[in-house]
């Protein structure tokens, strides 16, 4: 498979700097400009290789702000659903998995909301089972990372211990699913070298972002995200209803 790679490398830069401004939303502007062009069957491997550097940027940023505990009880849950979903995967087809990842960008926007709207009390069994049901949803498409924003979020973190948390526990969740597709076949070298340098890219976006946080409200950025979620996931619909 041949990359353009110049579109991917401007692609994981904005990806960096959605990511770093909310935590959440690089993995759709990956799968938005991409999976037109390389298709929804390998943009999810691209997406899991190009997170390993996207997190790690985030946590060289954040790192003194992560809450290490939960990042460990989070992800261990997260291990077995990371499987599961990536079996699921390797199963769909392409005009299944088009149409999968259009639903979950328009249903992602007010599950969001729901889930920022009731305050959890969480204990270690919230922890393990909402883990565990990231692990799943997130080897099977992409945009997961939205979901582990409003569970944070409702376990009461905010500001810059939700980014390096969110970060810490996406860059184990990256690897996982990259060694899942890997061990599947799903994750061909050539896609693998460009989610890796993709994800170099990330280290001066994440640095900008970083610097506007301190600056800009989140209300505006998370409406133009989820407007272009929305627009995005009824776009690769439309076009998944054509292969």
């Amino acid at each position: 498979m041949s990359f353009d790679y110049g579109l991917c490398l401007l692609a994981a830069f904005l990806a960096s700097l959605v990511s770093g401004l909310g935590g959440f939303g690089g993995g759709f502007i990956i799968v938005l400009f991409l999976a037109p062009v390389v298709g929804p069957k390998a943009v999810i491997p691209l997406v899991a290789a190009y997170a390993i550097f996207g997190n790690i940027s985030r946590i060289l940023v954040y790192r003194r702000n992560i809450d290490w505990p939960l990042v460990g009880q989070f992800t261990l849950a997260s291990l077995p659903g990371v499987y599961i979903g990536a079996n699921v995967f390797v199963w769909m087809n392409e005009a299944m998995l088009g149409v999968l990842l259009g639903l979950t960008l328009i249903i992602a926007v007010p599950i969001r909301r729901i889930l920022k709207k009731y305050e959890f009390h969480y204990g270690i069994k919230t922890i393990i089972g909402f883990g565990f049901l990231f692990g799943t949803i997130s080897g099977t498409t992409a945009g997961s990372g939205m979901f582990v924003i409003a569970g944070l979020s409702g376990l009461g973190l905010g500001g810059v211990a939700l980014l390096g948390t969110d970060a810490a526990i996406g860059l184990v969740n990256a690897i996982a699913r990259s060694a899942a597709y890997w061990r599947f076949d799903s994750l061909p070298r050539d896609i693998f070298i460009a989610g890796l340098l993709m994800g170099l890219v990330t280290f001066p976006g994440t640095w900008i972002a970083s610097r506007l946080v301190a600056m800009m409200g989140m209300t505006l950025h998370n409406l133009l995200i989820e407007g272009l979620i929305i627009g995005g996931g009824v776009f690769l619909i439309y076009q998944a209803s054509g292969l």
